[in-house]
């Protein structure tokens, strides 16, 4: 089907869900296709990147593209109903960036997805928070996704209970800089 890209439906998806949920708390789990096989984009994003001869990378930089926009989509309806200093947002992908499909590289790591190497572990971990957590620091320290749900729990204003046994710790001092330490080894 030519008109249906999901990468785009996900985001309507996600916008319209925005706007019903607006008024009281929410969480929205946002997940992507795009950067996964079998690659394929809309010829609108596909023109943008006439210049990348190699047709894997040709069609990736397009999806990229795709997912950019959607997740610039999101992040506007935020801004837009004054939802940035209420909204904890987080953005990653999953491990590591080279496949056969993509043919990513990221050197000078070694490994590659679904390896326990640096080169497989390693991937986009963003998160925001407007005025909470300061804008465009680069925290160098390891983090994982399953820092996700304790650092949630304490955004809302909750606990983690340690009958929970989560692995995962609250990253909002580290972030903020009133822990110094290190959230894992």
């Amino acid at each position: 089907d030519k008109t249906f890209y999901t990468t785009d439906e996900y985001a309507n998806r996600a916008v319209d869900w925005i706007e019903k949920n607006k008024s009281k708390p929410f969480f929205l789990y946002f997940p992507f296709n795009a950067q996964h096989a079998p690659l394929e984009a809309p010829q609108k994003y596909l023109d943008k990147f006439t210049h990348i001869t190699d047709e894997k990378r040709h069609i990736f930089a397009a999806m990229m593209h795709g997912k950019d926009l959607a997740v610039g989509r999101v992040l506007d309806t935020l801004r837009q109903n004054k939802l940035e200093e209420k909204t904890l947002v987080f953005y990653l992908a999953d491990n590591g960036g080279p496949t056969a499909s993509t043919t990513s590289k990221n050197d000078p790591l070694r490994g590659f997805k679904s390896t326990t190497s640096e080169g497989g572990v390693r991937v986009p971990f963003m998160v925001q928070w407007k005025g909470q957590l300061p804008a465009g620091k680069t925290y160098d320290n390891p983090v994982i996704q399953l820092d996700i749900l304790p650092t949630v729990v304490a955004a809302a204003g909750g606990q983690v209970k340690p009958e929970w046994n989560l692995d995962g710790v609250n990253l909002l001092p580290y972030l903020k800089g009133e822990n110094t330490g290190r959230p894992h080894e």
